[in-house]
């Protein structure tokens, strides 16, 4: 069909365009602005617009003729399975506007044509979609028309494949040029649903969505407002969240599968539902059935993706999909749905409960998901044969189920599901003790065995556990049990073996023992291990084989391990890129994503960029307070609370801190989570009520961290209470740095010394040497009891390290470099402001409106507007600009001789 957009002029022909055609702006799509070029190059007659449905291919087009100085006149054609099967389909409402005299034969056909679409010499924009849909006639007329140039041809597809064998030609001769439009990235996700909400939202309410729709720019922005509307999707603390509950979706949306299914004939139709119902169909199930030719049309379609793992598997590629039509498909409870899941899932149950599981872990309803799986277990959902039947999903939905009660801080009931799955799965062993996938199983149980011990506060069992999996059976484990103290040796070989069932398990193995070792006094010794298993997923990785080794998903879980491992020994600077690199997108699975954006904001805290930090915690606190996650939550409210001190809002962080009770008084054992709460709750109350409360406190967690063996956080727990001017801490660093604990012990124990020998040069450069490793709270000046042993070159040279290796930049009140990089004094001024005032009125001479200011101090546009009318007031300043200028006089004062 063809519409007409505007009756305005056109652009002009290629060779006649105006230097000045395009509205200058300083920024734009690349696809646009690409888009826009082409327009304007005499040498191409059109453009092949290249991307997945959904990508953005309209914006990219609408954005294109907005930076036009004056609009074209646009004309739509669409290609169809009805306009393909008749001559000139594609142009009949084109050709309806001609003389009967103008179409007597093609080449007046063309002339007519030509007339109408270039007017006065101005070229239409005709856009073709579904070029793959266009019979052959109207293709080549579209060709010869854009090679007159008279139109200015736009064709929209997936792939150059796509293109009629006449505009194929056209583009191989160089006279159309290709280009793509990329699905969005997550940060580009986030940033339009900030836009389409109006505020922000919070990382794992983002990433859902960006999970659900791959991105797709139309989707979003129906889905959006449908979630709104029905309260999944809601506003809490000035932050949009996910709300638990299913998706409540309306006719829009719908109207959305009832477009996809109605070109699909009746295989198409069951196999997508097939997937819909029972999730991931392996490829092998599909040979010779009535659903193995559909799957490369439905895959050109980019309604599924064909994928290595595990061992060859068809799935989704939109998961919406999925949702919808489960909803649609519990509405008609078609009965036949049941048979034809058994003809190509082994266990159909078990099929439909791991699709309903997956669903709710991408929806956030961690009760839900916890229930589902409860009620399948009662009705035999482990028994025996079900392991026989369906192994693999039998070990992925109780992964889910430990993964959902670890979260929920229900350690009890996840060792009951362990221990009832580890006694059905051993008579299946007894039963078939040949098969090489139960045996699998009972590596991976054991894997998640370990994993429990490490939550429950017990490390140590790990070693012994493991070495379980690889000799295998009830005996080996009583043996193991009595010769508890495994040798090195023993440890090694558990770890190194070459009898893991599979490298997912084996990989899986290896980042439990590391996060075992890390907590324990073998720091050294989990991050070596962290760096094998990142040297072995890079060589999966460059040799295209990765997929084939282990899912998306489990490749996630192992990257959130080694993120724990390097928090826990110290390695801030590369957990900080490990976290950015999860939070980012890495993988597309939501609870990752949230987890490294986390721990970005966590990290930002404990480097002391308090304004950069709230950006990531307040969102991430108003997700926690909707959904359970105890331990999570009493992190980031310690750490907002922190951030709060630090900026003087003492109200809001004390409110925090009544709710967040000692370390001690949890029910939850010693890890990074909980001792990181405890030291930036300690912080807080030294920033609030002074530090021999704080001390207290520090010296009860350091030794708890004694008694656990945590040699790495004992070291950070005393670390802080020497910054906060406990001298005693220095003599028990000493006490406790061994060489073999590598290079933050070592400056923690070089910060130490200085300390006692009041030694300020070494200490400048303990402090140097710790910010360079990512711990910059120790050059920050705030509260920071050491700083008095420091000269003020040592000052300068602590504080320009610390600004340097932050790892979130901070513009806050601490010296700033010049154009040339070098640091200047902080200007007369600042000391007339407190120290929030000063960190808003630097953000506002660099440029920074009220509201960007607002959202990334985590306030309200109007405490923006409060604190600065406070600025002008005791600065004797109107405005921006008369700001501006004070702050340039007083540096042209100080620069001067």
């Amino acid at each position: 069909m063809l519409k007409s957009n505007s009756k305005n002029v056109g652009i002009a022909k290629s060779h006649e365009v105006a230097p000045g055609g395009i509205r200058q702006t300083s920024h734009g799509p690349r696809p646009a602005l690409a888009l826009v070029s082409a327009m304007q190059d005499a040498r191409t007659d059109g453009v092949v617009l290249m991307g997945a449905a959904g990508s953005g291919r309209r914006a990219a087009f609408e954005e294109a003729i907005s930076l036009l100085a004056a609009r074209p006149q646009i004309m739509h054609l669409t290609g169809s399975k009805y306009a393909a099967s008749m001559q000139y389909g594609v142009l009949s409402f084109m050709l309806a506007q001609l003389d009967d005299g103008q179409a007597s034969t093609r080449h007046e056909l063309v002339h007519g044509l030509a007339d109408l679409l270039c007017r006065d010499g101005q070229r239409t924009i005709v856009t073709l979609g579904a070029p793959d849909l266009v019979d052959a006639d109207s293709a080549a007329i579209l060709g010869q028309l854009a090679a007159m140039e008279k139109i200015f041809l736009v064709a929209v597809c997936e792939k150059l494949a796509d293109l009629p064998t006449d505009l194929l030609a056209l583009y191989r001769a160089g006279r159309l040029t290709s280009i793509a439009v990329h699905r969005m990235a997550f940060s580009e996700t986030r940033a339009y649903l900030e836009t389409e909400l109006g505020g922000p939202i919070s990382t794992f309410a983002a990433a859902g969505l960006w999970h659900l729709t791959r991105s797709n720019r139309d989707l979003l922005h129906q889905l959006v407002r449908d979630l709104v509307a029905s309260g999944k999707l809601a506003l809490k603390d000035e932050c949009w969240v996910f709300v638990p509950g299913g998706l409540r979706v309306g006719p829009a949306t719908r109207a959305h599968v009832t477009r996809t299914i109605a070109a699909l004939d009746t295989s198409e139709l069951e196999l997508i539902e097939l997937l819909a119902s029972g999730g991931p169909i392996e490829t092998a199930r599909l040979r010779g059935s009535e659903w193995e030719p559909p799957v490369s049309g439905l895959r050109s379609r980019g309604l599924v993706d064909v994928g290595e793992m595990p061992r060859g598997t068809v799935r989704l590629r939109v998961p919406l999909l999925g949702h919808l039509l489960r909803d649609r498909m519990e509405l008609q409870q078609d009965p036949k749905m049941d048979r034809l899941l058994s003809k190509v899932y082994a266990d159909p149950r078990a099929a439909r409960v791991l699709a309903e599981v997956n669903s709710m872990l991408e929806l956030g309803n961690l009760e839900a998901l916890v229930a589902v799986v409860e009620e399948y277990a009662l009705n035999g959902g482990y028994a025996p044969e079900v392991w026989n039947s369906s192994p693999k999903w039998q070990m992925t939905i109780l992964q889910a189920e430990i993964d959902a009660l670890m979260t929920l801080g229900r350690h009890g009931r996840a060792s009951a599901s362990i221990s009832r799955a580890a006694e059905t799965l051993s008579v299946s062993l007894e039963q078939n003790p040949e098969d090489v996938s139960l045996y699998e199983m009972f590596q991976s149980l054991q894997v998640i065995k370990a994993r429990m011990s490490i939550a429950d506060g017990s490390p140590a069992a790990v070693e012994r556990i493991l070495q379980v999996a690889v000799t295998g059976g009830e005996k080996a484990e009583l043996n193991a049990k009595k010769n508890s103290a495994l040798d090195d040796s023993a440890v090694l070989e558990a770890v190194e073996s070459s009898v893991w069932a599979s490298e997912e398990v084996h990989f899986r193995a290896m980042a439990v023992q590391a996060e075992a070792w890390a907590l324990s006094d073998r720091p050294q010794e989990a991050l070596t291990l962290v760096a094998r298993i990142d040297g072995d997923l890079d060589g999966l990785r460059m040799t295209g084989v990765l997929d084939q080794v282990m899912s998306d998903q489990q490749c996630a879980d192992i990257e959130c391990a080694m993120l724990r491992v390097q928090l826990v020994t110290g390695a801030w600077r590369e957990a900080g890129n490990r976290a950015r690199s999860l939070a980012s997108g890495l993988y597309s699975d939501p609870r990752s994503i949230n987890f490294g954006a986390t721990m970005v904001g966590i990290l930002g805290a404990l480097s002391g960029t308090a304004d950069a930090a709230l950006g990531t915690l307040l969102p991430a606190l108003a997700q926690l307070n909707v959904t359970s996650g105890p331990a999570q939550r009493n992190l980031v409210e310690a750490a907002v609370a922190y951030c709060f001190s630090d900026q003087e809002r003492n109200s809001e962080a004390a409110e925090l801190l009544l709710g967040n009770r000692p370390v001690l008084e949890r029910e939850f054992p010693l890890g990074f989570s909980n001792w990181a709460a405890e030291v930036l709750s300690s912080l807080s109350i030294a920033n609030l009520n002074g530090s021999a409360t704080a001390m207290n406190r520090l010296n009860v967690l350091a030794g708890q961290a004694r008694s656990a063996n945590c040699v790495m956080l004992e070291l950070g727990t005393l670390a802080t209470a020497l910054r906060l001017g406990q001298k005693e801490a220095a003599r028990r660093i000493l006490e406790v740095v061994d060489a073999k604990f590598g290079t933050v012990a070592q400056g923690y124990l070089d910060m130490a010394q200085s300390v006692l020998t009041d030694d300020g040069p070494a200490l400048g450069s303990a402090i140097e040497h710790l910010a360079e490793m990512g711990h910059s709270l120790y050059a920050v000046e705030s509260g920071n009891e050491m700083w008095s042993i420091l000269g003020n070159k040592e000052r300068r040279r602590v504080v320009a390290a610390g600004n340097r290796s932050r790892q979130i930049d901070e513009a806050g009140v601490p010296n700033q470099p010049d154009e040339n990089g070098i640091e200047r004094e902080n200007p007369a001024w600042i000391r007339e402001l407190t120290k929030r005032e000063a960190q808003i009125a630097l953000r506002v001479i660099e440029g920074m409106s009220n509201a960007a200011i607002a959202r990334l101090s985590g306030v309200s546009v109007r405490t923006v507007e409060g604190h600065l009318y406070q600025v002008y007031s005791k600065l004797q300043v109107r405005n921006r600009q008369e700001l501006a200028d004070l702050d340039q006089a007083n540096h042209q004062t100080v620069l001067a001789p």
